[in-house]
């Protein structure tokens, strides 16, 4: 054995302080994104009407119980932080989760185009707004190829037209018509 070849057991070990600083940072995120959505829902509730009855009003307990969540967050926030410090700090957990990204970058793009196709649903109908979501999606799973876009082009015109169409026409049932285009 050379001078130069680690010992399996410390690479194991950085290997897995890498993966928990990771999942750590993971966890903070998402500790943070629902601890400003307690806060949003409790500013929201604040804005309830008082009632002339009720002394507290009708937004007391929403307000009271999204609070507690919001201060609870912010204690996990705070022992993510200890967590991620104790396992190699931040820079080796962003590199980690950054990575852990990486690899999931589809997914995650699929996500933000649900979005997005929820948000121009109203605007573009949901035959416009349907065929370019599959479009773009099966191109971002498969490939963009020459046999891959003819076979998602047709694939998202059966089912954003070819749906509507149906829909329509044998059930007599409407699907969202957009505001600026109406198919």
């Amino acid at each position: 054995m050379s001078a130069e070849t680690e010992n399996p057991a410390v690479v194991d070990a950085q290997a897995s302080a890498a993966t928990r600083a990771r999942n750590e940072l993971a966890r903070l995120v998402s500790y943070l994104v629902f601890g400003g959505i307690a806060v949003f829902c409790a500013w929201r509730a604040s804005s309830l009407p008082a009632s002339r009855w009720e002394p507290l009003g009708a937004g007391s307990f929403p307000k009271l119980v999204f609070i507690v969540l919001a201060v609870l967050c912010l204690f996990a926030v705070l022992r993510s932080l200890v967590e991620i410090q104790r396992n190699g700090g931040m820079p080796e957990a962003v590199y980690a989760f950054g990575r852990w990204l990486r690899i999931r970058r589809v997914s995650f793009a699929i996500y933000g185009l649900l979005v997005v196709y929820l948000a121009v649903l109203p605007v573009l109908g949901f035959s416009l707004a349907t065929f370019g979501f599959l479009l773009v999606t099966q191109l971002l799973i498969a490939g963009v190829t020459r046999k891959t876009v003819i076979q998602s082009i047709i694939a998202a015109l059966v089912f954003s037209f070819g749906l509507n169409a149906l829909f329509a026409d044998v059930f007599n049932v409407f699907l969202p018509r957009g505001v600026l285009i109406a198919f």
